[in-house]
């Protein structure tokens, strides 16, 4: 028992409400999106869960509309491995919601096979990094209307070793590998992170990044397909090591509610404490470049 303690890490200790406020959280439907969603709805919010399986969410939403007793909660069409989706997303919210308190950034694929998007990107980077990346700028305007306000970046310790490969950041010259794409994608996150917390100084804007722990979801299965003698292997000990996905969101419910935390924008958090990134992540001059290259790459033409 004190393992599964001890592995489960923090939990979010705040009770605050969010009556009143409009939380966006994308990939909302299953495992730690799931999770965090429904908490928002506990605590009162409007709940927008930007997910790809409209089918999928719906369930989900009304499991979390029947459990937390908060009608309040919608879901919005969003791939983020296409841009379009993303614009046709910020456009359709830009023009029917009224405010933004909290953006999530939780969705992701991890280790998946070398699968190239419609705008002709490698799909861990699109869809961790890139997706995510012109979903916030997009909205950013509505986020500095609604401050103070926060944007929470679903990362992973995983971003330790990763590398931004500013010469090759889709492995067209390179062998592809799943594990290097995938840290590159994480790194991309902590890196975004710090960049849009210099950048939103004094507007109210604060940017958080997380490791949410080693959790049971479906965003171990390319592992599981490429290695299936893990499965077995893994099964029954994995499931005593890897946090619930209730556990692996409370992280992101830290970053997203707890008072005070303002100040700690643009750092990183794991477990519900702020821990310190991989130096990787600590970079300054490759956060900047990552920006305007992210920004070149999804033709944000304003660049804030």
């Amino acid at each position: 028992m004190l393992l599964r303690k001890w592995i489960a890490g923090g939990v979010c200790k705040s009770c605050a409400r969010l009556d009143g406020k409009t939380v966006v959280i994308t990939g909302a439907n299953t495992g730690i999106g799931r999770e965090t969603a429904r908490d928002m709805a506990r605590r009162g919010a409007r709940v927008i869960m930007a997910c790809r399986d409209l089918t999928r969410a719906e369930s989900a939403a009304e499991y979390i509309r029947r459990s937390t007793g908060n009608g309040n909660v919608v879901i919005r069409h969003l791939n983020l491995a296409s841009l379009y989706s993303v614009r046709e997303f910020a456009k359709e919210f830009i023009a029917t919601e009224e405010r933004l308190d909290i953006l999530i950034n939780n969705a992701g694929v991890m280790m998946c096979p070398k699968w190239i998007t419609e705008d002709g990107f490698e799909t861990q980077l699109a869809v961790n990094h890139l997706g995510h990346f012109l979903l916030t700028n997009l909205l950013l305007g509505m986020l500095k209307r609604s401050s103070p306000s926060r944007v929470v970046n679903v990362s992973s310790v995983a971003h330790v070793g990763g590398k931004i490969e500013f010469d090759d950041l889709f492995f067209d010259k390179r062998p592809y590998s799943s594990l290097a794409s995938y840290k590159q994608s994480k790194l991309a996150n902590v890196l975004f992170s710090k960049e849009l917390a210099r950048k939103m100084k004094g507007t109210g804007v604060s940017s958080y990044c997380l490791h949410p722990g080693v959790i049971r979801t479906e965003l171990n299965r390319h592992i599981l397909l490429w290695y299936p003698m893990l499965k077995t292997i893994l099964s029954l000990p994995s499931m005593l090591l890897m946090k619930t996905p209730w556990q692996g969101a409370q992280t992101s419910i830290y970053c997203a509610v707890t008072e005070g935390l303002e100040r700690k924008s643009g750092c990183y958090f794991s477990d519900c404490a702020e821990k310190h990134p991989a130096p990787e992540g600590e970079d300054d001059a490759v956060a900047r470049r990552l920006w305007e290259e992210s920004a070149r790459l999804v033709g944000l033409n304003n660049l804030h």
